[in-house]
């Protein structure tokens, strides 16, 4: 039977206690059963005093969020959840201010990393995947909140190679990749591992794609003149483009060079789970917490 999708008033009964949403996790992070991370034995003391799971075994002590995207979080585990579900559920993502105050959030900084740990573990588990079969490619120009100039020579913009596996005339898996230039170097350096050997390659007619050919890869070059063409003979990954670029502009108004890599893997994360909504919400907490957590000191890098 299929899984229902969890409606908003059924998340807020679900998951209206503290106790809920750790009960919850420990079944995610251990489906069959608690394990010691050291030592693989399944017997424990938990220490509630400390919120320790204390292996019988080896006397290793856990934490449920230790080695996860939550790891030394003080923000209530409900607070996590409630923006782990909008962010799935909004598919053109949710404004991280308006989340700040639904939630009463007191720092705009706290939420701010919050939602950049999601993204994170949202880029970690799509990094393990590669686009196969028939893949269309182009670059645009992404993140400025001011006005400028247009196409390749657009200045103070992050450059973006956004590529989609096009199955039968219609869209497949996506990625989309920051790159500091469009030369041939940059572009191989930079996708090739997010595709599969034996892909054909579907671009138009800038010379740098060349440099993705191989032995088995094949390459498509097709010159197609105005933008009209373009959207026709490339549909699904100018159709990618035209959507990420109106969901930064409406949600976030714009977005920083700096941070604009992991917006990207917000939005092929939703993109290419789009058919799994009853499933969003538990995906995106498996992959918080089989990620490591990133700290603000490196997100400011």
């Amino acid at each position: 039977m299929q899984q229902k999708v969890l409606n908003l008033i059924g998340f807020q009964e679900k998951f209206a206690t503290e106790q809920a949403c750790q009960d919850h996790l420990f079944r995610l992070r251990w489906s069959n059963g608690y394990r010691c991370p050291r030592c693989g034995h399944d017997k424990y003391t938990f220490h509630s005093t400390r919120h320790l799971y204390q292996c019988k075994g080896c006397k290793y002590q856990v934490s449920l969020t230790s080695g996860t995207v939550f790891h030394k979080t003080r923000t209530p585990l409900r607070k996590w959840f409630w923006l782990i579900f909008l962010l799935g559920r909004q598919k053109s993502g949710v404004s991280m201010m308006s989340v700040q105050r639904m939630l009463e959030i007191k720092s705009y900084k706290t939420i701010w990393l919050m939602g950049h740990k999601i993204r994170h573990a949202m880029a970690h588990r799509d990094s393990y995947y590669k686009l196969a079969g028939l893949v269309e490619m182009d670059d645009t120009y992404i993140g400025s909140r001011k006005s400028g100039k247009q196409g390749r020579v657009a200045a103070g913009k992050s450059r973006v190679i956004v590529a989609v596996e096009n199955v039968d005339n219609k869209p497949g898996y996506a990625k989309m990749e920051r790159v500091e230039n469009l030369s041939g170097d940059e572009i191989s350096g930079s996708f090739a591992e997010h595709l599969e050997e034996d892909v054909v390659l579907r671009t138009d007619g800038w010379q740098a794609y060349n440099s993705l050919e191989s032995s088995k890869r094949k390459h498509q070059r097709i010159v197609v003149g105005s933008g009209e063409n373009a959207s026709r003979l490339l549909p699904w990954v100018h159709t990618l483009i035209s959507n990420v670029k109106g969901n930064i502009r409406g949600t976030y108004h714009g977005v920083s060079i700096k941070h604009v890599a992991r917006y990207l893997s917000e939005f092929c994360y939703r993109f290419n789970r789009r058919f799994w909504e009853n499933q969003m919400f538990d995906r995106i907490l498996d992959a918080c917490l089989n990620c490591k957590t990133i700290t603000f000191a490196e997100l400011k890098v």
